[in-house]
């Protein structure tokens, strides 16, 4: 019995001895058993990776997900554009103000140049207004003066003085009456003293015995300066001369029912009202004004 005892207590050779590297293999055996067990081991490659996946995404770690920086991102780029908006908005509003403001400005200019042209023009009409009545006030007083160049109750037209008279006197007694006041009967030279000698008779009619006949030769009319007459010259009244009863005389009057005045030939020892006319004097040069006065 003793001997068995000794037998399963006392190791073999074989057994006690074990080597280092025995005793490190079953270390590292029963470590790694034990790491299996709790959770793996993780190794320098896939440290290794790791670090490098780190490097390549840093913001996957120091930053939200993708989604929400996208997100950020965006709300930058419209925020960014609104503003952009409000910035351009805010131009136009400034210049259409600033186009408003120049068309205002512009219309207020015109009025007031438009209010001045019509002050202007009223100035102007008031200066004509009161320069048409000083040259009536003007003819009226030069009108005065000429007619003192003649002797009075004798009218002056274009350098002559005229003279209608109130008696009555047959052609030869009348001619005669001219002559002693230094004139001689009427000559009518132009229409324009033809028109004066209707708006001066003082009695419109009337018959006034004027420088005219053709005692000298029948037919043949003259004035009393020798000057000849002819039958169809435009002065006489319709029909005239007619010689009628030997009418070698001549006068100046009214057409019957007529508006018109001319020539007429009458008897020559009947009585009428006539006209005598002679030179104004010399400085009756000033009688040009008729020309420019209304």
């Amino acid at each position: 019995m003793r001997n068995n005892k000794n037998n399963k207590t006392a190791p073999s050779a074989d057994d006690s001895e074990l080597t280092y590297s025995e005793l490190n293999f079953a270390a590292a055996s029963q470590n790694s058993t034990i790491r299996t067990r709790a959770e793996p081991e993780t190794t320098y490659a896939q440290i290794a990776v790791r670090s490098q996946s780190a490097q390549r995404n840093p913001g996957s770690e120091a930053t939200p997900g993708k989604d929400q920086g996208q997100q950020e991102t965006a709300g930058g780029t419209n925020s960014k554009k609104s503003r952009c908006l409000g910035l351009v908005a805010l131009l136009i509003i400034l210049s259409l103000f600033a186009i408003i403001f120049g068309l205002t400005i512009y219309v207020l200019q015109l009025t007031q140049d438009y209010r001045k042209e019509q002050h202007t023009l009223r100035e102007m009409s008031k200066m004509l207004s009161q320069s048409r009545e000083s040259a009536t006030s003007l003819c009226a007083t030069l009108r005065n003066m000429s007619d003192s160049l003649c002797p009075s109750g004798w009218k002056l037209h274009n350098h002559s003085c005229y003279r209608f008279s109130i008696a009555t006197e047959n052609w030869e007694t009348a001619k005669r009456e001219c002559e002693s006041l230094n004139s001689h009967l009427l000559i009518i030279n132009t229409d324009q003293e033809h028109n004066f000698v209707i708006q001066s008779m003082p009695e419109k009619n009337q018959q006034y015995l004027i420088g005219l006949t053709d005692q000298d030769s029948e037919g043949n009319w003259e004035w009393v300066d020798g000057t000849s007459v002819s039958q169809s010259d435009s002065h006489w009244l319709n029909n005239q001369p007619d010689n009628s009863n030997h009418e070698d005389c001549g006068t100046f009057s009214k057409e019957d029912g007529e508006d018109t005045f001319g020539f007429n030939d009458v008897r020559c020892n009947r009585v009428f009202q006539f006209i005598c006319e002679k030179p104004a004097p010399s400085s009756s040069g000033a009688a040009d004004f008729e020309k420019y006065c209304p």
